[in-house]
């Protein structure tokens, strides 16, 4: 399958908080709807009038909001009462792939995305919110959150690949390092590998700095045909491949310490973007390390080193600034995102850094990115999305 209809991104805003802030999820998304609206020049007409934004799909999880998706108004305060939406209960990612299907289908030639989400305010229950995705049988009487999964996971494939704790911890040690050039990381700094492992523990082996920090997040993007986004900007963003692929339930019925799933995905978009090579013809990275672990994995998932080798490629030099692959020049998820915004954030700096527009960690000559999402328990769901300069 091909996206014979190209789509691009053609504006993006984003804002990160690190503590509670005294407004709604409606108002959060507003301060970054506004300077989508802003750049482009565009607003929700009525249904009768053209040239305006068709449909909007707004992503956050009802659950951590105590509110059903039936009265989200996030883009009624920008004027979209009455207008075609749609809301998932997901990353904002997954929103930006499906509204970038909307457009190729035909349905729309315009679509805003909204991921939104108010940390601060559900943590409280997150572990018994997080309990609920297991299945109802086997994993959620164990009171596994997604923390404990990750830390089972984090040691099935630190035992059969025999990757070590401080190779997992290298992981946070860089991330935070290249956090210190994003204006809008929650979390930087330069920490040893010691600090890293002598962080507070979660569950072993994951501590306090193998995880991300956590924010009051909402990014915004519009996604455009390829007329309409010619005519929105000069710098557009396409989106040259992207899929997803979803993994088993029950945890029980997957090996851990591999990830089929991602593979599937990775070759799915690789080949709708014409990307024969992954090792040399994508120039960075952004990937989930929700859990440092997942980053090693990912490199592997993704093909840009064999099995088990993740590890030695971070210990190379290759996914570090200046590297042949920089991965996550923006600090990651462990520099501090939402809960629905940990996927889209790495679609943001990708669009950043293809538009010359990352300042202090840009990449020079940057023209193919890959943005990865990985969502659920042992990152159950994976998605990639490959981006160029160029359709």
């Amino acid at each position: 399958m091909s996206m014979s209809n190209r789509v691009a991104i053609v504006s993006m805003a984003q804002v990160n908080y690190n503590e509670k802030r005294a407004c709604s999820p409606e108002e959060l998304a507003y301060q970054a709807i506004r300077p989508v609206l802003q750049e482009t020049g565009l607003r929700f007409l009525p249904a009768y009038e053209k040239g305006g934004i068709d449909a909007s799909l707004i992503c956050h999880e009802h659950s951590r909001i105590a509110r059903p998706f039936s009265a989200s108004l996030v883009v009624d305060v920008a004027g979209a009462n009455l207008r075609p939406d749609e809301k998932i209960d997901q990353d904002g990612a997954v929103g930006v792939l499906e509204a970038a299907w909307q457009i190729a289908s035909g349905e729309f030639e315009t679509v805003l995305v909204v991921a939104v989400c108010h940390d601060s305010t559900s943590r409280s229950g997150g572990n018994a919110i997080e309990n609920k995705v297991f299945d109802p049988f086997f994993c959620r009487p164990l009171g596994l959150d997604n923390v404990q999964a990750a830390a089972l996971q984090a040691n099935r494939y630190m035992e059969k690949y025999g990757v070590t704790s401080k190779q997992c911890a290298g992981v946070s040690v860089k991330n935070l390092r290249h956090a210190k050039d994003n204006p809008l990381a929650l979390r930087a700094g330069d920490y040893s590998v010691a600090d890293v492992l002598g962080s507070k523990a979660l569950s072993d082996p994951i501590t306090a700095l193998q995880t991300r920090a956590f924010g009051d997040s909402a990014i915004v993007m519009l996604l455009a045909s390829e007329q309409r986004a010619r005519q929105l900007t000069s710098k557009p963003v396409w989106i040259k491949g992207q899929a997803n692929c979803c993994d088993g339930y029950y945890l029980g019925d997957r090996d851990l310490a591999e990830s089929e799933v991602l593979t599937i995905a990775a070759n799915k978009a690789y080949r709708m973007a014409g990307i024969s090579d992954p090792r040399k013809e994508i120039d960075l990275l952004e990937v989930t390390d929700e859990f440092s672990y997942q980053e090693l994995m990912t490199y592997e998932g993704l093909g840009l080193c064999d099995a088990g080798q993740g590890g030695r490629w971070l210990e190379s030099g290759m996914s570090s600034r200046g590297g042949h692959q920089p991965v996550n020049l923006s600090g990651g998820a462990l520099s501090g995102c939402s809960h629905t915004t940990i996927g889209m954030a790495r679609i943001a700096e990708i669009v950043l850094q293809l538009r010359g527009e990352a300042g202090a960690r840009q990449v020079d000559g940057a023209r193919t990115g890959l943005a990865h999402l990985a969502s659920g328990p042992c990152g159950q769901l994976q998605q990639v999305m490959v981006l160029g300069t160029t359709p």
